[in-house]
């Protein structure tokens, strides 16, 4: 199955109860016991990436499962929110519980002036 047939609808792009939306400042002081899951493609992340961000492009909700179980403590980072709200929905489904974002993605980061590093 294609991204485009997991995704049609507009279902996976809607903000779930359970996804909790955090600004740079928040993700900085929670930073030290979650793990930061970059959805964004290799090409995007190796462009530049929050320190210690770890890559799942979008589609790669069974391996952060498979790495972090349905309760670890993670952070989902996009270029804008979007794509996170979307991977959060699909590992909703897939028994997640404990889920935050960080709000406006890297874009809002960017604006912000924050430190990011290049791979």
């Amino acid at each position: 199955m294609s991204l485009k047939d997991i995704f049609r609808g507009s279902e996976y792009f809607k903000n779930p109860s359970e996804l909790i939306s955090i600004s740079p400042d928040e993700l900085m002081k929670m930073v030290e016991d979650h793990a930061l899951i970059d959805v964004r493609t290799p090409f995007e992340f190796r462009r530049g990436h929050i320190k210690n961000a770890i890559n799942y492009k979008l589609g790669s909700e069974g391996e952060i499962i498979k790495n972090f179980g349905t309760d670890g403590k993670i952070i989902l980072i996009c270029k804008t929110g979007h794509r996170s709200r979307a991977t959060a929905n699909r590992l909703i489904k897939m028994g997640y519980k404990n889920l935050y974002h960080l709000d406006g993605g890297m874009n809002k980061w960017r604006k912000e002036k924050l430190p990011e590093e290049k791979k």
